[in-house]
């Protein structure tokens, strides 16, 4: 155990030993616009999952069609470690698909805020908690383990999560309570504070989750929130992929529990980079050179100060260990390289070198880097605004306008 874990240990009293990781990547990350993937895409990906590690897979919401349906089944024919979970509406529609799909659990999401019920739904509370405890009520029937997840969650008063919590578990037992930041609008603080107003309320008989959305660039930050106020469950996807800005990410959250809290988790680190690669060309996301943990970037170095402290020591500029995720700390000539690295290189194949040969080499590298056309940069930047508008654009809207323009409905029809 490190200082810094034995240090967020103090400062977070309520600090699981192990949480449970749920990857969201085949239904969440697939709300992404313009991604799909393939059943045999999704197979794949839920097999990778479950051999890393991940606890639970929320694969899918098999009441939208067919297909997803089909596809939970065929999860359900692999036998994997990892539980197969089903997202579902608490209607008798969706949990009846739900049980089909043969889904070991269900989450159940409704929405918990004054303005979604009344601006979305068109609901009161009461209403809404009755039609959450029918469907829970209905998958428990079904066999189904059940997961309730509040959306939005973070722009609730946790008093009226608390009461709803509480009647319904007095009448459905509940796996896990997944409190939704939907908007991304949630700060660590903030996040910190719901789950504990939650725990201090419901006690230990509920898992506490956290589903976060990073629409500022928050949500790992907020789901480590979570997990200091005690939340004993968290979902991510892989990439972070997801709608708007994305979801937690699995690497980033899976790091930041190893080497910043010390918990347990039970992924293996050296899954990260295939996964984050899997991912990518599958949902044809290019992800930053400079993602936390799994962009190309991350463990390279070309600042002069920077490298010259590395090569004595790597803890000097990687905190975060490169081996730990299957990487390599690298080095790279550029503008802003130092006389450390030349000399380096050079005497790591023999050559003798004195402080006028570096100075000189260094020179060259320098001046060669600085001589480059970066027409090949605006390329590059160019193609990859021309493959997103192509591979993300979804269908045609105009073509959907143009093939129904002429149509007129049936009798009885119009206005449904």
């Amino acid at each position: 155990m490190t200082d810094t874990t034995l240090k967020a240990k103090e400062l977070h009293p309520h600090l699981p030993a192990s949480v449970e990781v749920i990857d969201c990547t085949l239904r969440d990350g697939e709300q992404a616009p313009g991604v799909w993937f393939t059943t045999e895409e999704k197979l794949r990906l839920a097999t990778a999952l479950s051999d890393a590690g991940v606890s639970a897979l929320d694969a899918g919401f098999p009441a939208s069609s067919g297909s997803e349906l089909e596809a939970l089944q065929a999860l359900h024919e692999l036998g994997l470690s990892a539980s197969i979970a089903a997202t579902a509406r608490p209607l008798a529609q969706d949990v009846a698909a739900a049980a089909k799909s043969h889904a070991d659990e269900v989450f159940l999401f409704m929405p918990t805020s004054d303005l979604r019920l009344k601006e979305t739904l068109g609901i009161t509370r009461d209403r809404a908690t009755t039609v959450f405890r029918s469907g829970a009520e209905a998958a428990a029937t079904h066999g189904l383990t059940v997961n309730l997840v509040f959306e939005d969650a973070t722009r609730s008063d946790p008093r009226t999560l608390i009461d709803t919590a509480e009647e319904l578990r007095r009448h459905v037992p509940l796996h896990r309570l997944v409190l939704a930041d939907t908007t991304g609008c949630a700060h660590p603080a903030g996040m910190h504070h719901l789950i504990r107003s939650l725990a201090d309320a419901l006690g230990p008989g509920t898992t506490l989750c956290t589903h976060n959305h990073n629409d500022f660039g928050l949500a790992a930050a907020n789901t480590l929130a979570a997990v200091g106020a005690g939340a004993k469950a968290i979902t991510c996807t892989v990439n972070g992929l997801g709608e708007r800005a994305g979801n937690a990410d699995l690497a980033e959250c899976v790091a930041g529990l190893t080497h910043l809290y010390g918990v347990e988790h039970g992924v293996d680190p050296l899954a990260l980079p295939s996964l984050a690669a899997d991912v990518e060309r599958a949902s044809g996301v290019a992800t930053s050179p400079i993602k936390p943990v799994t962009g190309f970037n991350v463990f390279r170095h070309e600042s002069g100060v920077h490298v010259d402290a590395m090569l004595k020591d790597s803890r000097s500029y990687e905190f975060l260990p490169a081996a730990w995720a299957g990487r390599s700390s690298e080095f790279v000539l550029g503008k802003h390289s130092g006389t450390s690295l030349v000399r380096h290189l050079l005497t790591s194949v023999g050559v003798p070198c004195d402080d006028a040969l570096v100075a000189r080499a260094l020179g060259e590298v320098r001046e060669a880097v600085e001589r480059r056309d970066k027409a090949a940069h605006r390329q590059a930047h160019a193609d990859l605004q021309a493959v997103y508008r192509t591979l993300l654009s979804g269908y045609d809207a105009a073509e959907l306008i143009e093939r129904y323009r002429g149509h007129r409905p049936s009798e009885g029809q119009v206005g449904r």
